[in-house]
């Protein structure tokens, strides 16, 4: 119980510095602990071998992954039009050298 309750409080430090830090990670890891939670009770029968393992649950992290890719690919399609212009190719920058020699 008490290398339980250490745990907590080293997570909830941890936590508390990312969300700080950086926010957005903070909420992340805010909104995917639950879900990783009920995830884990979901298959918990066929990891322990209480059930045997349907076809699905072997390839679904690929798909969680090619479905999430997809999906920010389409956020980033529709806010295309949104997206600051390009600077100009034939302007008279360093190229990233920053020596100013042309």
């Amino acid at each position: 119980m008490l290398i339980w309750l250490i745990g907590v409080a080293v997570f909830i430090l941890i936590w508390g510095r990312l969300w700080r830090v950086l926010p957005a990670a903070g909420f992340g890891v805010l909104i995917g602990l639950p879900l990783a939670y009920v995830a884990s009770l979901l298959i918990t029968p066929y990891v322990t071998g209480m059930q045997a393992i349907p076809v699905w649950l072997p390839p679904l992290p690929l798909v969680i992954v090619a479905v999430t890719l997809f999906v920010f690919g389409i956020i980033t399609w529709l806010r295309a039009d949104k997206l600051a212009p390009m600077k100009d190719a034939d302007a008279h920058d360093d190229h990233g050298h920053g020596d100013g020699h042309h």
